[in-house]
């Protein structure tokens, strides 16, 4: 009896043994997966937890210059495990090469400055903001399928209306920037207001005769004692200012010469700041023209505070012509012509280049609003 209390003892030792190696076996030895490859688990040293970030890094970053918009984004754009290419972003829809390149093993980047690649300005208070957007285009494979959606991500630059921030180089290997003279960094804006003048107007819809109003503005790296002006006006069935038919509205160097129409409601508006010009203008469309669009095209300048008949903004009213900047004698060459003879007495002392008092291209821009649909 007692030998058989011993067999089955030493059984049962045994058996404990086999089952515990069974068990090590189990948790060291490898897995089958469901694909039927092995694989090993291996949990994470608790002393490597305060490694692992508690928050991903923004899939796009925004850093801005004082002349550009570097946008960041992440190859990860998703947050899905699949990287996407640098050929499937661009900033803006422009026809300007606005690619991304690689910026490092994990993100692209983007570098343009900011009146480039379609990006708008708008005036927001004391803040210059221009807008862009960075522009995901998924490729096909070859089936023609694409994985995910489109996307169109809003990116933006603030700066005050007095200086710009300073710059800030995102490589180390880059040459530092240099500051360009007040007179170099110039950007132009030519946009629809809406009623308040607060805002831009998205819709470019209107009535015929309903007011338009007309907003043209310019910014420097900081404060200069400049002014804008409309040089020149054009309105056109199609976007080309040199076509015909046209309805030039804007002459002589400043000359509003719409609002000598009869009924017409075109007029510049008093001037505020120096750097902005605003106007208006009746809604029309140009007879026997199925389009019913037209888009207007002005040369925009960049003046002295000196007051002359080259730089003017003149509004015809109450049977004579008047000057939004003062000193309405200046425009007493709308009804003739104006010329550069006629500007020494209120030209001297000018700061700008005599050059630039006639139209200098460094001091101007031609820009284009449209199309402008009219109704009815």
């Amino acid at each position: 009896m007692a030998r058989t209390d011993s067999l089955s003892i030493g059984t049962f030792v045994l058996l404990c043994i086999y089952v515990t190696c069974a068990i090590r076996n189990l948790k060291e030895g490898p897995m089958i997966g469901p694909d039927s490859r092995q694989y090993k688990t291996a949990p994470l040293p608790r002393d490597n937890h305060k490694d692992v970030p508690t928050s991903k890094a923004a899939p796009v970053q925004v850093i801005c210059t004082e002349r550009s918009m570097i946008v960041i984004i992440r190859a990860d754009l998703h947050s899905n495990g699949r990287r996407i290419t640098d050929k499937e972003l661009q900033l803006g829809r422009s026809t300007e090469s606005c690619k991304a390149s690689k910026y490092s093993d994990t993100e692209y980047v983007i570098q343009a400055d900011l009146h480039q690649c379609g990006s708008e300005l708008m005036i927001e208070g004391d803040h210059l903001v221009y807008l862009n957007h960075l522009i995901y285009t998924p490729k096909q494979n070859s089936y023609g399928i694409a994985r995910t959606s489109d996307a169109a991500i809003p990116v933006e630059c603030h700066y005050k209306r007095t200086h710009f921030v300073s710059s800030i180089n995102v490589r180390p290997s880059e040459a530092p920037f240099t500051t360009k003279s007040a007179i170099e960094l110039i950007s132009f804006s030519f946009e629809l207001m809406r009623d308040d003048w607060r805002s831009k107007r998205s819709n470019r819809v209107y009535h015929h005769g309903e007011i338009m109003n007309i907003q043209a503005s310019f910014v420097m790296a900081e404060h200069a004692p400049f002014r804008l002006i409309m040089d020149s006006c054009v309105a056109t069935p199609k976007p080309d200012s040199a076509s015909v038919p046209s309805y030039a509205f804007v002459q002589n160097h400043g000359c509003l010469v719409g609002s000598k129409s009869p009924g017409s409601s075109a007029r510049f508006m008093p001037r505020k700041q120096n750097d902005v010009l605003q106007m208006q203008m009746d809604a029309f469309r140009f007879n026997e023209d199925h389009r019913n669009s037209i888009y207007i095209t002005c040369n925009l300048k960049i003046v002295d505070l000196k007051v002359n008949n080259l730089n003017k903004a003149c509004t015809y009213s109450g049977n004579r012509w008047l000057s939004v900047d003062g000193k309405d004698e200046v425009c007493k060459c709308c009804e003739t012509v104006c010329h550069e003879k006629q500007i020494t007495k209120w030209s001297s002392g000018s700061r700008l280049p005599n050059r630039s008092v006639s139209g200098d291209s460094a001091k101007s821009k031609t820009m284009m609003l449209g199309p402008i649909k009219v109704l009815g």
